[in-house]
C-alpha cells in the first residue's frame, strides 16, 4: 500500500523530504547501556542518572518541547518512568503542513539531509542499532511490522532485555507533527523480565513517551 492510498499527506513535489539527525556516538551508547540497568520505576533514579551523565536538566520545569534534559551532543530527552531519546526525524517543510519550517535541522548538534538517493533515516536507525549490538550482542527481539508511510520500508523494532527493563531502537510516529511524520529513537523503559513483548501490531503504541 502506498502512502497516498493509506491516507497520508506526502507533501508537494517541490517540498523534498528531510531527515534531520543527531548521531549516537559510542560514548553515548555506552552511557545508555549503563542507564538501562537502572530502576526506571523510580523517577529520581533517572533524574540522577541524567545529571551524572552531564546532561543539561530543565529542572522542575519542562523545556519548550517538554524535554526533561539535553545531552551534550544535542539530543532532547523525554519521559517520566522511562527515557525516550529521539535521534532522527523525517519530514518535509510546507507552510500548510505539519512542519512549517526546518526546525529540527537547525538545532545545535543536529544536521539535515535532503538526499533523495539514500534513505538517511533508515541508515541512522541501523547505525544506532549496530552500536548497541557491538556492546550487547544481537537484540533479544527483532520484530518487523507494517510499512512506514513515506519510504515504504518495514517498521523494525530491535529490543534488548536488561533485567526488568527493555532498551529499544525503533521508528515511531512523531507527536510534534500530530503523527504526520516519523522519528527514530532509543527508549529505555520498564518491562518485567518474565513479561512477553507485546504483539507486533501494538508496539507502535507501546513504545511511546
Amino acid at each position: 500500500m502506498s502512502a497516498e492510498s493509506a491516507g497520508y499527506d506526502t507533501g508537494q513535489d517541490d517540498d523534498p523530504w528531510i531527515t534531520a539527525y543527531c548521531p549516537v556516538d559510542p560514548e553515548l551508547a555506552a552511557r545508555l547501556v549503563a542507564m538501562a540497568d537502572l530502576d526506571w520505576t523510580d523517577g529520581d533514579v533517572g533524574e540522577r542518572a541524567m545529571t551524572d551523565a552531564g546532561w543539561h536538566s530543565t529542572g522542575d520545569h519542562l523545556g519548550e518541547l517538554n524535554e526533561k534534559a539535553c545531552t551534550p551532543a544535542g539530543h532532547l530527552a523525554y519521559g517520566d518512568d522511562c527515557l525516550f531519546l529521539p535521534f532522527a526525524y523525517e519530514y518535509y517543510v510546507h507552510p500548510d503542513g505539519g512542519m512549517a519550517e526546518d526546525f529540527w535541522g537547525t538545532l545545535p548538534g543536529w544536521r539535515s539531509s535532503t538526499d533523495q538517493e539514500t534513505d538517511t533515516f533508515t541508515e541512522q536507525l541501523d547505525a544506532v542499532a549496530a552500536r548497541f549490538t557491538t556492546l550487547l550482542g544481537p537484540p533479544d527481539h527483532d520484530v518487523s511490522h507494517e510499512r512506514r508511510p513515506h519510504s515504504g520500508s518495514v517498521r523494525r523494532y530491535r529490543v534488548w532485555r536488561r533485567g526488568d527493563n527493555a532498551l529499544v531502537v525503533a521508528p515511531g510516529l512523531d507527536p510534534f507533527s500530530y503523527s504526520q511524520f516519523e522519528h527514530a529513537f532509543v527508549q529505555i523503559r520498564p518491562l518485567p523480565a518474565a513479561a512477553p513483548l507485546p504483539p507486533a501490531e501494538e508496539l507502535v503504541d507501546f513504545f511511546t513517551w
